[in-house]
């Protein structure tokens, strides 16, 4: 999900210009952050791919979101406690990162607070949406959705399919049901 609207449109440039955002190469299949850490940093991506994810007290991985070039995640450090969410760098990416702190007081001064409030109540919708249809829908048209979500995310003009491999352990992830599952439904 791109960074929507106005709040994107004035939140780039800032970044650019910022001498608070340090720069941040991740290796592929890295950590950015894990569950349990105190980070209290924003992250911006510059190029890349990341993956978010979240263990169940059973030990279950869920895949939470992909966030690509142009999005922001981390917004979890402003709560001042652990992460509860481990962020992986997909592919090689680059980053922006900037204590919260200072995400905030760049926001306010800008005059975005209230762009940022109606970015994230957008994206804790979504996530209503998607808690919801894990409840309440069949784990195949579970899968078409996921599948078509990526393909706006991670889709490629020029090549068939997704310009990034997702493998059927992830998809099941994303879908709240089994790999042998995804692997029937995908043949």
């Amino acid at each position: 999900m791109l960074i929507p609207g106005a709040f994107g449109d004035s939140l780039r440039p800032l970044l650019t210009g910022e001498s608070g955002a340090t720069a941040r190469r991740v290796a592929k299949r890295s950590n950015i952050y894990g569950g349990g850490s105190r980070d209290d940093k924003i992250y911006f991506i510059t190029t890349g791919q990341v993956k978010m994810s979240m263990q169940s007290p059973g030990g279950k991985e869920c895949m939470l979101a992909i966030y690509t070039a142009g999005d922001f995640f981390g917004e979890s450090c402003l709560t001042g406690g652990p992460r509860v969410e481990t962020a992986i760098a997909m592919t090689e990416t680059v980053l922006k990162q900037m204590q919260g702190a200072r995400f905030l007081a760049l926001i306010a001064s800008a005059g975005l607070v209230r762009d940022f409030v109606g970015y994230l109540a957008q994206r804790l919708t979504e996530q209503q949406q998607m808690i919801t249809n894990l409840a309440t829908v069949d784990c195949e048209c579970r899968l078409g959705e996921a599948l078509l979500r990526l393909s706006r995310k991670l889709g490629s003009g020029n090549v068939r399919g997704l310009g990034q491999k997702i493998s059927h352990q992830e998809l099941s992830q994303m879908v709240g049901t089994t790999h042998p599952r995804i692997s029937e439904f995908m043949h």
